[in-house]
């Protein structure tokens, strides 16, 4: 299944170095890509990433599909610290 995920993302995406794939043991696979790859592999109104869902459950095995832009979902890790826009307040005043 990771294969088929694998052919598919890059084959859609307009950076398919990219594209990475990675099977975790709970049966769900993660696709990572280029942030503006994201909205391509998505579909409009989700309808690409739940055509590519619905081959993963006619594949069997109870698969799912988790969606990611390279550094979308680790921003806040990065640092640390709060992303809260604090210290920025001071400039606007």
């Amino acid at each position: 299944m990771k294969e088929l995920v694998n052919f598919i993302a890059r084959t859609l995406a307009e950076e398919p170095e990219e594209v990475e794939v990675h099977a975790a043991e709970d049966h769900v696979i993660e696709l990572r890509l280029a942030p503006d790859d994201v909205g391509k592999i998505i579909g409009r109104r989700g309808k690409t990433a739940k055509a590519i869902r619905t081959l993963l459950s006619v594949g069997g095995g109870g698969w799912d599909l988790d969606i990611a832009g390279h550094g979308e979902d680790d921003d806040e890790d990065d640092d640390g610290g709060d992303d809260s826009g604090d210290e920025d307040e001071d400039d606007q005043d």
